[in-house]
């Protein structure tokens, strides 16, 4: 059954320690048995533990269950695909995956779209007043989101196409980062306070285009982030809509949101972690003798040069 189902594969994805048995004797064996080989084979390097190779001399090893029960599955995947090159050794450091995680999908992401949302609700009681496609129109050529959404989510098909999640990763981070500078730019709120009628317009289509940028982007890093993006189609008033099946990349064409849908009311679609979520790891005594020393060394640094 399992052969019918699932070979032969389009990648073989191994750790490069095995790349000996995996390239050499198991496609020989294959091939005894008649059976058809995999079109590709991949290996991915090791991870170490805030810069030193995991060990339970050490008691720097990591528990995948605790990281994914303390901190959810998206999360932990996202830093993996972001920080680790896929192929390359890479490294854990439970401080910086807090800071990226932080960066990323509560800084970035959720706070491009909880403000826009809150903007939608407190200036047109909620509902979209016009359709993302409508935007697109009343800039004549290509919104400057619709642009920016089309050139990385392209970016990011082909990364994904190349084995290098941690490019598509950067370049779909690239759409968030677009959508809040644009908040910045634009000021729909300063419109919607002491702007004319048409200014108002204006910041009513800042908030469409925003809001059908956070949707593509939903889309695009469905694949790493599924649960993250679910909550923010039922953000945006629906349901799961594509992600309940088979996304493809058609769901990230510009211009799905429509005049007269209603949002749900904005709510954080991942919390920030603060100090009230506690760390499940612990430096290896290398580490953080070395970790020590450094601090110590800093503080030396700094009283000398105030004295």
């Amino acid at each position: 059954m399992a052969i019918t189902q699932g070979w032969p594969a389009d990648v073989h994805i191994i750790g490069k320690d095995i790349l000996r048995f995996h390239a050499i004797y198991w496609p020989g064996m294959l091939m005894s048995a008649g059976l058809p080989l995999p079109k590709q084979i991949f290996g991915h390097g090791f991870l170490t533990k805030d810069g030193l190779k995991m060990g339970k001399a050490l008691g720097n090893t990591l528990d995948p269950e605790a990281l994914v029960g303390n901190y959810g599955a998206d999360a932990v995947r996202l830093f993996l695909m972001k920080e680790v090159a896929f192929g390359q050794d890479g490294n854990f450091s439970e401080q910086s995956f807090r800071d990226t995680v932080n960066a990323t999908l509560a800084n970035s992401i959720g706070n491009m779209l909880n403000r826009t949302l809150g903007l939608l609700h407190k200036n047109c009681d909620g509902t979209l007043p016009c359709s993302a496609a409508h935007v697109a129109e009343a800039a004549c050529l290509e919104h400057t989101l619709q642009a920016a959404c089309k050139q990385q989510v392209a970016a990011a098909a082909a990364a994904y196409s190349k084995f290098a999640p941690h490019t598509a990763v950067e370049a779909l981070l690239a759409i968030s980062t677009a959508g809040n500078l644009y908040l910045e730019q634009t000021a729909p709120w300063t419109a919607f306070k002491k702007g004319s009628n048409e200014e108002k317009q204006q910041a009513q289509q800042v908030l469409v285009a925003v809001l059908e940028t956070a949707r593509i982007l939903a889309v695009a890093l469905s694949p790493i982030t599924p649960g993250t993006s679910a909550r923010v189609y039922q953000q945006l008033g629906l349901g799961e809509g594509p992600l309940q099946g088979r996304v493809t990349w058609s769901d990230t064409a510009w211009g799905q949101l429509q005049a007269g849908h209603k949002a749900a009311e904005p709510q954080p679609v991942f919390a920030r972690l603060d100090d009230s979520v506690p760390f499940v790891t612990q430096l290896a005594p290398a580490a953080a003798a070395a970790g020590g020393k450094a601090a110590a060394a800093a503080k030396g640094g700094s009283t000398s040069k105030g004295s």
